[in-house]
């Protein structure tokens, strides 16, 4: 967040100043017409508002007024990352600081490794909602087998989600008929992306509702039993997470934490966190913050980020693979770690990406390929049927390539962590509980 916001004075006690453009014009005119920008309403509630902005430039000498009008120039420029201070101000290099969002440089993770039978699942032309491309897709390990839950595209240009049975790599049964389509006029072109986990028998499906115009995050679950026995008109419509906001990316919690779900999702640019007394939707108001926002400059996530695979328990805290976007339009995984008592509380971020397009099918071929250069995942499960995850345990991470087949990578959870990582918060699941 505070790179996304250009922030760049520090006073002498550690104090940040937020200096950019847009934070000026953003918080002067409240976002435009009505009720704030969600990102200008959190910001303002959590870090300043504009009557200190005015009180620090007061203090420097210079007319708001002049300042607010030139502010406003920088972005109908398309200049709203630009430092105040030097664009408009004529600060000083040595007043001014770039601001990194992680606290310390963390080291590297190893990466994914790819199975050698990628793709797991392509388009098969004779089902018609199924024909053109196949990819991200929600996994659920249920003893021996991985429920694969993957998006489809079809002929008429609309996603549903269709289910393949494997035993982690090789596909042992492949529905031919979809097990989740799209219902009344919020989802008219699809869903899309879905995520999955297994709370008090049931399986809660976090997905993109999408009508053409705005895509939502909306919710659904169905019983284990139903589920099992494909009873699959039994999924059950809990509604749209957060009305009216384009909003992707969602993922649940799997256990509550201080006695309430919690919920990751994507407002562009960054990752937003929502609370939740009861999984009921729409979430209630005024229960976010933003805990992970784009990397600045030529980062392979400096665009925007999103989650990715489902939280997964491991004696270190939550870990999770999220993607990133860069200014190439080039889609990449990386991997996070939060405190198993704070979802707020970033532990881990990988400065490098633990997978990127490399692959024939992860680049695509344009023309044929739905978008080129994406890796983009929505599930990952472990090896073996276990709650709570260990250095040496291997996951498996399901993941859509170029958005136009499904792909498996591999690993083990210490290869995602480095040893500081691991050696510093070992043991902190335990703790928690």
């Amino acid at each position: 967040m505070v790179q996304s916001y250009g922030l760049s004075q520090i006073l002498d006690d550690g104090t940040f100043l937020p200096c950019s453009a847009w934070t000026w014009a953003s918080y002067s005119y409240k976002g435009g017409q009505g009720l704030p920008t969600p990102l200008s309403s959190h910001v303002e509630e959590k870090w300043f508002n504009h009557e200190l902005l005015e009180e620090i430039f007061s203090s420097l000498g210079y007319d708001t007024a002049v300042v607010d009008e030139q502010a406003i120039q920088l972005v109908g420029e398309g200049r709203s990352n630009e430092d105040l201070l030097t664009a408009v101000l004529g600060a000083e290099a040595e007043n001014v600081v770039a601001v990194s969002q992680d606290t310390y440089p963390f080291p590297p993770a190893k990466s994914l490794v790819r199975y050698p039978g990628n793709p797991i699942l392509s388009p098969i032309k004779e089902h018609f909602w199924e024909s053109r491309y196949v990819l991200n897709a929600a996994s659920l390990r249920i003893k021996d087998r991985v429920y694969i839950l993957y998006r489809a595209y079809g002929d008429d240009e609309i996603s549903r989600i269709g289910l393949a049975i494997t035993d982690g790599y090789r596909v042992l049964e492949r529905l031919p008929y979809p097990v989740f389509t799209p219902l009344g006029p919020k989802e008219k072109k699809g869903v899309e992306d879905p995520r999955v986990v297994v709370i008090d028998g049931y399986i809660y499906m976090m997905y993109t509702a999408y009508d053409g115009v705005i895509a939502q995050v909306s919710a659904a679950a169905i019983s284990l039993e139903d589920f099992l026995n494909r009873r699959f008109d039994r999924w059950e419509r809990k509604g749209l997470a957060f009305e009216d906001v384009w909003d992707k990316d969602a993922i649940l919690f799997p256990e509550k934490i201080k006695g309430r779900y919690v919920i990751y999702h994507r407002i562009e640019p960054g990752i937003w966190v929502s609370y939740l007394d009861e999984l009921k939707f729409p979430a209630p108001r005024g229960r976010h913050s933003i805990i992970m926002g784009p990397r600045s400059g030529r980062m392979w996530d400096s665009v925007k980020i999103g989650a990715g695979t489902q939280p997964l328990k491991t004696d270190f805290g939550w870990l999770m693979i999220y993607h990133g976007v860069d200014r190439d339009r080039v889609y990449r995984l990386g991997v996070m770690l939060v405190d198993a008592r704070d979802p707020e509380r970033l532990l881990y971020r990988s400065p490098n990406p633990v997978l990127a397009p490399e692959t024939e099918c992860e680049i695509g071929i344009p023309g044929q390929a739905w978008v080129c250069n994406v890796v983009f995942t929505c599930g990952a499960v472990p090896a073996e049927d276990k709650e709570r995850l260990y250095e040496d345990d291997e996951l498996l991470v399901y993941y859509g390539a170029a958005d136009s087949h499904l792909c498996v990578a591999t690993c083990k959870v210490g290869d995602l962590l480095p040893e500081e990582i691991r050696r510093k918060y070992r043991g902190a699941v335990y703790e928690s509980e």
